[in-house]
């Protein structure tokens, strides 16, 4: 079996190291009372879902290389033939009549400007859409609407976005020749934010009415522009500017509409395997956290983080494990509802690019998806109950939920199968008590209670019913069974 060992440690759970061997501690943890709620999980009984949304069955398909995605909970395609999917993109000519000026032609699409769309036709053709990409009512996933050409806030819609604060003017213009110019300015930007909030909360509507089993919301939606990582590296926080903490309490509306948010935390080259990654990733991931109680503290959106897949960053320039960390593990360490993986048809050039997505996904992605969404299932059971999920008790800490490497060991067998060997100690309890809490699902109890007189079968994996008689015990984890061998050779089997 080869080995792939995990480099980062994680306060870990309460266990023993036999299941004779009770462990015997009275500790008072406080899982959620006034601390933050979260969104239930959309899978039961799992706190962090990994996701894979990347055309690459095309591999399968063009060149015979099956990829392994067992680690995964969602799997979509980005293809525009892909349907009925438990995750679904909706791009630019995906949904509707998106108006929108290709900013490299001037060409205009729809109208152009949201004030020239004809929202009657838009809607019916969004309706025809959301039906032949999600045709069945019970199917149960993510709705992403990834529509980035313009912005709704009139004052964000700088660089080359200004065309449509051009155009905007210009149209006012058009129907008083009169206008002053900064009369004109004034109107068009109420005419555009009003035109672009309705485009966007009627698509939302529509979508939420026709497939409520979805969680649907915008990409890249909260975004903080904490980009100034460039202008200043040496000084960078990666704190979200006032200003635009303010900006995005403008969009309320959409947040109270929304079903889940899905920010973005893509690395550009300045931040790749650099100590500012996971500053510019956590406040990102933090903002996003305070917009998810807008609507309703008690019952927060779900967050779904994306990250683009973080293997062809350039050419076949294989990520750092440290950018695995910036991304997932942050978002885990976090404690949001999800990390979505993100790629494009680069990902499938040719029989060479899947052979090393194959191995990447093998010998250094899978394992850390495992890894991270076992730690925080076993912490969600240590802490929580399975009521809650892990979160760091300082957000800007650098404390992940990792198996600690000096207990834990992924293995994985000539059949490609994986195994997690090992077994906790006391001091990873103190550790994992020290630097998290949970935060209680919303509409569950989390009131302070004592541990105590916990074995591993009762405690951390499963309820007593489920442990089976031959020592073996099993829980369902989305379509992967993860078995725990307690009372003989402490593997996890996968």
């Amino acid at each position: 079996m080869e080995t792939l060992r995990q480099v980062q440690s994680f306060g870990s759970f309460v266990a023993s190291n036999r299941a004779s061997l009770l462990v015997f501690i009275i500790i008072l943890v406080t899982c959620c009372s006034s601390l933050h709620t979260r969104a239930r999980p959309l899978i039961p009984n799992s706190p962090f879902l990994s996701i894979w949304n990347a055309p690459t069955e095309i591999c399968t398909e063009k060149t015979g290389v099956q990829l392994d995605m067992r680690p995964f909970h969602l799997i979509g395609s980005t293809l525009k033939t892909s349907t009925e999917q438990n995750i679904t993109i909706f791009y630019a000519d995906r949904l509707g009549n998106y108006p929108y000026i290709d900013e490299n032609t001037g060409e205009t699409f729809n109208g152009g400007i949201p004030q020239l769309c004809f929202m009657e036709h838009h809607l019916k053709k969004a309706n025809e859409d959301i039906n032949f990409y999600m045709p069945s009512d019970e199917q149960v996933g993510l709705a992403v609407i990834d529509w980035e050409n313009w912005r709704p806030l009139w004052i964000r819609n700088w660089g080359s976005k200004d065309i449509y604060r051009q155009e905007s003017v210009e149209f006012v213009q058009q129907k008083d020749l009169s206008i002053s110019e900064t009369r004109a300015r004034t109107l068009a930007k109420m005419e555009f934010e009003a035109a672009a909030k309705s485009f966007m909360l009627q698509s939302l509507k529509l979508g939420i009415s026709m497939k409520p089993n979805n969680l649907w919301g915008y990409y890249l939606y909260p975004d903080c522009y904490n980009y100034d990582y460039n202008q200043n590296p040496h000084n960078y926080t990666g704190s979200c500017l006032d200003i635009e903490i303010a900006r995005n309490n403008e969009l309320n509306w959409l947040w109270e509409e929304s079903t889940a948010l899905y920010p973005s935390v893509y690395l550009e080259t300045a931040l790749r395997s650099s100590k500012n990654a996971p500053l510019f990733v956590r406040n990102r991931i933090q903002e996003a956290i305070r917009v998810s109680n807008v609507s309703n503290s008690t019952c927060p959106l779900p967050i779904f983080v994306y990250t683009p897949y973080l293997l062809f960053y350039s050419s076949l320039h294989i990520c750092f494990q440290d950018d695995l960390v910036n991304t997932i593990g942050e978002s885990a360490a976090l404690g949001v509802s999800g990390i979505v993986i993100w790629g494009d048809l680069n990902l499938t050039l040719s029989v060479n690019t899947c052979r090393t997505l194959d191995s990447y996904l093998r010998h250094t992605l899978n394992p850390y998806i495992i890894n991270v969404t076992m730690a925080a299932k076993i912490c969600s059971q240590a802490l929580c109950q399975d009521s809650g999920a892990c979160a760091r008790k300082n957000w800007n800490s650098s404390d992940y939920l990792h198996l600690n490497p000096d207990n834990f060991v992924i293995l994985m067998s000539k059949n490609g199968k994986y195994a997690i060997q090992g077994q906790p100690s006391f001091q990873d309890l103190q550790q994992f008590i020290e630097k998290f809490y949970c935060r209680c699902y919303a509409g569950y109890n989390c009131e302070p209670r004592e541990i105590s007189s916990c074995d591993f079968c009762r405690f951390i994996w499963i309820s007593p019913i489920f442990c089976a008689s031959n020592g073996t015990s099993a829980f369902q984890f989305s379509s992967i069974n993860y078995y725990l061998c307690q009372r003989n050779t402490g593997h996890i089997f996968m």
